[in-house]
């Protein structure tokens, strides 16, 4: 049979920040970014067989290094906005503060710390590996589809693991 593409999780513009993870899901196997010492293709694709695959564990959850980003990015804007209140008066004339600024880093940091999900597959190999991917946090809308198309190859495989059937 021919291999057929279930979903492409990573393009190659992002394979840099997705090295040792899963790249694309095909009906016969999983594409697994590794890293190799060439200037002119820095990235290469390695096979696994679906064959190969055990179980798979899928978990839609919170991304905890920009959730605390946006928190530290809140708390700062908090600590200027003090600042500002305290010593308004004795700040030099002519000094202008940029609200727009300051408006713009504030809704950054609200959806920073409020809004960081992100997408996770964990695939377990029968030798005891592990292949992982993970979203980046701001793509879980974008990523939604094509993981909607693993978790229901995986389902009809019998791979998915969830956790009320252990």
């Amino acid at each position: 049979m021919k291999e057929e593409s279930i979903a492409r999780l990573t393009s190659p513009e992002d394979y840099a920040y997705h090295i040792g993870e899963v790249a694309s899901v095909g009906t016969h196997s999983l594409q697994v970014v590794r890293r190799q010492f060439s200037v002119k293709e820095p990235y290469k694709l390695e096979s696994f067989p679906t064959t190969g695959i055990s179980r798979a564990e899928y978990k839609a959850g919170l991304a905890p290094l920009r959730i605390i980003a946006g928190i530290l990015l809140l708390a700062l804007l908090l600590g200027i906005a003090y600042f500002l209140t305290t010593s308004w008066s004795r700040l030099e004339a002519g000094t202008t503060v940029r609200v727009g600024l300051l408006a713009l880093a504030g809704a950054y940091g609200l959806r920073w710390a409020f809004m960081s999900r992100r997408h996770q597959l964990t695939f377990h190999m029968h030798d005891g590996k592990r292949i992982g991917w993970c979203s980046r946090a701001g793509d879980f809308k974008y990523k939604e589809r094509a993981v909607a198309h693993v978790l229901e190859y995986l389902r009809a495989q019998g791979l998915l693991w969830e956790s009320g059937k252990r």
